[in-house]
């Protein structure tokens, strides 16, 4: 499903998962174990091969977004991108499970799961470089939801694909901070930090595309959290 233009999103095992455009492909999150047939299936239905998708962008390292990493990599040969924090998690193949978007039955079946496969050549990403995606895609980092957490802010088209940070659920926008007090700060500094972007469209990892007031919700979430 087209969530912008030039972003497709596929709904991958337990999480959302973006796929951008262009002459070469870039993947946002890999999806849990399980997703990478639905997401080639996605490449090839806009007339791409699968070593068309040369990069994959990792918002953070939990196993219902990394787990179909290794599958990807080898179909595609795909580099595979991440915050400096999550290099090491990455090649000892050590994910935590995460809890957000998986379904009771599935949270029963990713118990039999095999650890992660471990990633050794993963590249460290950098808070605030610029990507030659989407016409300048942002790495901004904001822990918050975890250590490692990463958003990608499309200036062109002012999207933020915003992982676990944020979360759309019956219609609202919700934060999604870790449990500690530290956490909470890191997320409301990094909601402040969104919405001076003025963004028109937060991509989520679970949940629809939000476009409704977008700075002011990010505001008003900050002030819940503080």
């Amino acid at each position: 499903m087209q969530a912008a233009p030039g972003v497709y999103a596929i709904r991958a095992v337990g999480c959302t998962v973006y796929l951008l455009g262009g002459i070469e492909l870039t993947l946002i999150d890999a999806g849990g174990p399980g997703s990478a047939p639905r997401i080639l299936h996605t490449v090839k239905q806009l007339d791409h091969r699968p070593q068309d998708l040369t990069r994959i962008l990792l918002t953070h390292v939990e196993l219902d977004h990394v787990g179909a990493l290794a599958d990807l990599i080898a179909a595609t040969g795909a580099h595979v991108f991440a915050h400096p924090a999550a290099l090491r998690r990455l090649a000892i193949g050590q994910a935590p499970r995460g809890g957000h978007g998986f379904s009771s039955s599935w949270a029963a079946v990713r118990r039999l799961f095999s650890p992660l496969r471990p990633v050794a050549h993963a590249e460290p990403l950098a808070d605030g470089m610029e990507l030659g995606i989407l016409g300048g895609l942002q790495v901004i980092f904001t822990g918050g939801h975890s250590p490692d957490h990463t958003v990608f802010f499309a200036r062109t088209s002012r999207l933020v694909l915003s992982g676990d940070l944020l979360r759309v659920v019956s219609g609202h926008l919700q934060a999604q901070p870790g449990r500690e007090a530290r956490e909470r700060a890191e997320t409301v500094l990094a909601l402040r930090r969104l919405a001076t972007l003025d963004p028109l469209a937060i991509l989520p990892s679970h949940g629809p595309a939000f476009r409704d007031n977008i700075p002011l919700r990010l505001v008003r979430q900050a002030e819940i959290l503080e």
